[in-house]
Protein backbone atom coordinates (compact mmCIF):
# COMPACT_ATOMS: atom_id res chain seq x y z
CA UNK A 1 0.00 0.00 0.00
CA UNK A 2 1.27 3.83 -0.68
CA UNK A 3 2.17 4.84 2.86
CA UNK A 4 1.24 8.27 1.66
CA UNK A 5 -2.50 7.20 2.81
CA UNK A 6 -1.95 5.84 5.98
CA UNK A 7 0.18 8.96 6.95
CA UNK A 8 -2.58 11.14 5.84
CA UNK A 9 -5.05 8.60 8.13
CA UNK A 10 -2.51 8.97 10.44
CA UNK A 11 -1.85 12.51 10.57
CA UNK A 12 -6.11 13.21 10.65
CA UNK A 13 -6.40 10.81 13.45
CA UNK A 14 -3.72 13.71 15.41
CA UNK A 15 -6.00 16.12 14.72
CA UNK A 16 -9.44 15.28 16.41
CA UNK A 17 -10.03 16.34 19.81
CA UNK A 18 -11.79 14.80 22.43
CA UNK A 19 -15.03 16.07 21.58
CA UNK A 20 -15.15 13.74 18.94
CA UNK A 21 -13.56 10.78 20.91
CA UNK A 22 -16.55 10.87 23.50
CA UNK A 23 -19.83 13.20 23.03
CA UNK A 24 -20.81 14.25 26.60
CA UNK A 25 -24.32 13.98 27.10
CA UNK A 26 -26.62 15.30 29.50
CA UNK A 27 -26.96 11.42 31.08
CA UNK A 28 -23.10 10.98 30.74
CA UNK A 29 -20.74 13.57 31.67
CA UNK A 30 -17.95 11.12 31.10
CA UNK A 31 -19.16 10.99 27.15
CA UNK A 32 -20.64 8.38 24.71
CA UNK A 33 -19.05 6.51 21.64
CA UNK A 34 -20.72 7.78 18.38
CA UNK A 35 -18.99 6.06 15.33
CA UNK A 36 -20.53 8.63 13.04
CA UNK A 37 -19.46 11.73 14.94
CA UNK A 38 -16.07 10.38 15.19
CA UNK A 39 -15.92 9.79 11.44
CA UNK A 40 -17.52 12.80 10.24
CA UNK A 41 -14.67 14.36 12.13
CA UNK A 42 -11.80 12.00 10.45
CA UNK A 43 -13.75 12.81 6.97
CA UNK A 44 -13.08 16.49 7.87
CA UNK A 45 -9.48 15.99 8.87
CA UNK A 46 -8.31 13.90 5.49
CA UNK A 47 -10.43 16.08 3.49
CA UNK A 48 -8.17 19.39 4.59
CA UNK A 49 -4.51 16.74 3.94
CA UNK A 50 -5.58 15.08 0.84
CA UNK A 51 -3.08 15.98 -1.59
CA UNK A 52 -4.57 13.79 -4.45
CA UNK A 53 -7.68 15.56 -6.31
CA UNK A 54 -7.92 12.48 -8.40
CA UNK A 55 -8.02 9.63 -5.62
CA UNK A 56 -11.65 10.82 -3.89
CA UNK A 57 -11.86 9.66 -0.48
CA UNK A 58 -16.20 8.50 -0.04
CA UNK A 59 -17.84 8.11 3.23
CA UNK A 60 -20.09 4.81 3.23
CA UNK A 61 -21.45 4.55 0.33
CA UNK A 62 -24.11 2.50 -0.35
CA UNK A 63 -23.14 -0.76 -2.05
CA UNK A 64 -26.65 -2.26 -2.04
CA UNK A 65 -27.30 -1.09 -5.69
CA UNK A 66 -23.70 -2.29 -6.76
CA UNK A 67 -24.46 -4.53 -9.72
CA UNK A 68 -21.02 -6.34 -9.80
CA UNK A 69 -21.17 -7.04 -6.13
CA UNK A 70 -22.41 -10.18 -4.68
CA UNK A 71 -25.62 -9.93 -2.10
CA UNK A 72 -23.86 -11.31 0.92
CA UNK A 73 -20.62 -8.31 0.25
CA UNK A 74 -23.04 -5.24 -0.15
CA UNK A 75 -21.84 -3.71 2.50
CA UNK A 76 -20.83 0.50 3.28
CA UNK A 77 -17.48 0.58 4.62
CA UNK A 78 -17.06 3.86 6.99
CA UNK A 79 -14.53 5.18 4.04
CA UNK A 80 -12.88 4.07 0.47
CA UNK A 81 -9.99 5.96 -1.34
CA UNK A 82 -11.18 4.81 -4.90
CA UNK A 83 -11.46 6.82 -8.23
CA UNK A 84 -15.50 6.37 -8.78
CA UNK A 85 -15.98 4.34 -11.83
CA UNK A 86 -13.44 1.61 -11.49
CA UNK A 87 -12.40 -1.43 -10.22
CA UNK A 88 -8.67 -1.40 -11.12
CA UNK A 89 -8.57 2.31 -8.83
CA UNK A 90 -10.16 0.95 -5.51
CA UNK A 91 -7.28 1.47 -3.19
CA UNK A 92 -8.47 1.65 0.19
CA UNK A 93 -11.27 0.45 2.23
CA UNK A 94 -11.16 1.84 5.95
CA UNK A 95 -13.27 0.53 9.22
CA UNK A 96 -13.55 2.19 12.05
CA UNK A 97 -15.03 1.50 15.80
CA UNK A 98 -14.65 2.78 18.79
CA UNK A 99 -15.65 0.31 21.51
CA UNK A 100 -14.37 -3.15 21.24
CA UNK A 101 -17.67 -4.62 20.44
CA UNK A 102 -16.32 -8.15 19.29
CA UNK A 103 -19.37 -8.66 16.82
CA UNK A 104 -18.82 -5.49 15.20
CA UNK A 105 -15.02 -5.57 15.13
CA UNK A 106 -15.58 -9.28 13.19
CA UNK A 107 -17.96 -7.67 10.79
CA UNK A 108 -15.50 -4.81 10.13
CA UNK A 109 -12.90 -7.30 9.42
CA UNK A 110 -14.38 -9.41 7.27
CA UNK A 111 -15.86 -6.42 5.48
CA UNK A 112 -11.88 -5.36 4.40
CA UNK A 113 -11.01 -8.67 3.83
CA UNK A 114 -14.03 -8.66 1.44
CA UNK A 115 -13.10 -6.13 -0.33
CA UNK A 116 -9.85 -6.53 -0.89
CA UNK A 117 -9.46 -9.93 -2.18
CA UNK A 118 -12.84 -9.77 -4.55
CA UNK A 119 -13.00 -6.08 -5.42
CA UNK A 120 -9.56 -5.03 -6.55
CA UNK A 121 -8.97 -2.83 -3.35
CA UNK A 122 -5.40 -2.52 -2.82
CA UNK A 123 -5.49 -2.06 1.33
CA UNK A 124 -7.67 -2.40 4.24
CA UNK A 125 -7.15 0.05 7.50
CA UNK A 126 -9.19 -0.81 10.42
CA UNK A 127 -9.06 2.31 12.94
CA UNK A 128 -10.00 1.36 17.07
CA UNK A 129 -10.33 4.56 18.89
CA UNK A 130 -10.43 4.61 22.61
CA UNK A 131 -9.14 1.45 22.84
CA UNK A 132 -5.17 0.57 22.46
CA UNK A 133 -3.94 -2.11 20.23
CA UNK A 134 -3.12 -4.32 23.19
CA UNK A 135 -6.75 -3.76 24.19
CA UNK A 136 -7.96 -4.96 21.12
CA UNK A 137 -5.20 -8.18 21.06
CA UNK A 138 -6.30 -9.20 24.54
CA UNK A 139 -10.19 -8.30 23.86
CA UNK A 140 -10.62 -9.78 20.11
CA UNK A 141 -6.99 -11.99 19.67
CA UNK A 142 -9.48 -15.06 18.66
CA UNK A 143 -10.68 -12.94 15.76
CA UNK A 144 -7.48 -11.36 14.90
CA UNK A 145 -6.08 -14.95 14.21
CA UNK A 146 -8.55 -15.56 11.81
CA UNK A 147 -7.44 -12.34 9.69
CA UNK A 148 -3.40 -12.42 10.61
CA UNK A 149 -2.40 -13.52 7.05
CA UNK A 150 -3.62 -10.44 5.42
CA UNK A 151 -0.61 -8.75 3.98
CA UNK A 152 -2.14 -5.58 2.85
CA UNK A 153 -4.49 -4.85 6.29
CA UNK A 154 -3.16 -2.47 9.21
CA UNK A 155 -4.62 -1.69 12.03
CA UNK A 156 -4.30 1.70 13.44
CA UNK A 157 -5.15 2.46 17.28
CA UNK A 158 -5.70 5.48 19.06
CA UNK A 159 -6.59 5.33 22.86
CA UNK A 160 -7.38 9.12 23.69
CA UNK A 161 -6.96 12.19 21.93
CA UNK A 162 -3.62 13.39 20.66
CA UNK A 163 -1.62 10.56 21.68
CA UNK A 164 0.65 8.02 19.79
CA UNK A 165 -0.92 6.18 17.15
CA UNK A 166 0.07 2.65 16.76
CA UNK A 167 0.21 1.25 13.34
CA UNK A 168 0.60 -2.51 12.67
CA UNK A 169 -0.20 -4.71 9.30
CA UNK A 170 -2.82 -7.62 10.43
CA UNK A 171 0.41 -10.25 9.37
CA UNK A 172 3.02 -8.92 11.79
CA UNK A 173 0.21 -9.35 14.88
CA UNK A 174 1.87 -11.42 17.77
CA UNK A 175 -0.80 -13.37 18.70
CA UNK A 176 -0.74 -17.02 20.11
Amino acid sequence: MNNNYLDLIKTALSGITKDYFRLQTTYASSGIVRERLFCYELYHQMRKLDPNPDILIHGEIDKSGHKHFEDEDKKNPDFVFHVPGTFESNFLVVEVKGNLDLEGIEKDFRTIATFIESYQYKAGVFILYNHSLNELIRRAGHILKDFKKRQSAYILSMDRPFSECEVILFSNLNIE
